[in-house]
């Protein structure tokens, strides 16, 4: 049996702490402290134990410790996914409604949009096409293909690199 053993300083008196590692079927590592004074211990006398304390490896201070930064980022992330789920079916609800109740769920911007020709000589050439109307949802998200209006009013001018 090896010999971990160390010594502890408390209320004015040194402890001696023994440490005797044993397993059990099924069960995590653990092991068995035995803690004695040392100021007891004479010549040829047996040595008195104080406190018996049975603790698991890796974990001697026997607290149960939080959930872990993966399993919080996960269900963070798990979350995030939910609510933006849930704010999808409830715009596309509301899109729904105005389309069957005929309360102008579409809109229109007018969109200016042009190419970009790169040139050899480092110039670029701009070539504009004429504004067009373009359809919109008033929504937050895209339905039925169409942008929604508060994002295309912030696009209205598109380039097109060439």
């Amino acid at each position: 049996m090896r010999d971990n053993s160390s010594h502890l300083w408390l209320s004015g008196e040194f402890y001696h702490l023994l440490h005797y590692p044993f397993s059990t079927r099924g069960r995590a590592n653990r092991a068995e402290f035995l803690c004695e004074e040392l100021s007891t211990l004479r010549a040829g006398a047996r040595a008195g134990i104080i406190q018996r304390v049975t603790a698991v490896e890796n974990n001697k201070s026997g607290n149960k410790t939080g959930p872990s930064l993966r399993r919080i980022v996960l269900r963070s992330f798990l979350a995030g996914v939910g609510l933006l789920g849930i704010a999808y079916a409830a715009d596309y609800g509301v899109f729904r409604y105005r389309l069957v109740a005929k309360r102008q769920p579409f809109g229109s911007v007018t969109v200016d949009h042009y190419y970009s020709v790169h040139h050899k000589d480092g110039k670029d050439e701009l070539i504009f096409d004429p504004p067009v109307q373009q359809t919109c949802v008033h929504s937050l998200f895209p339905h039925s293909g169409d942008p929604p209006c508060w994002f295309l009013i912030r696009h209205a001018e598109q380039r097109t690199d060439m």
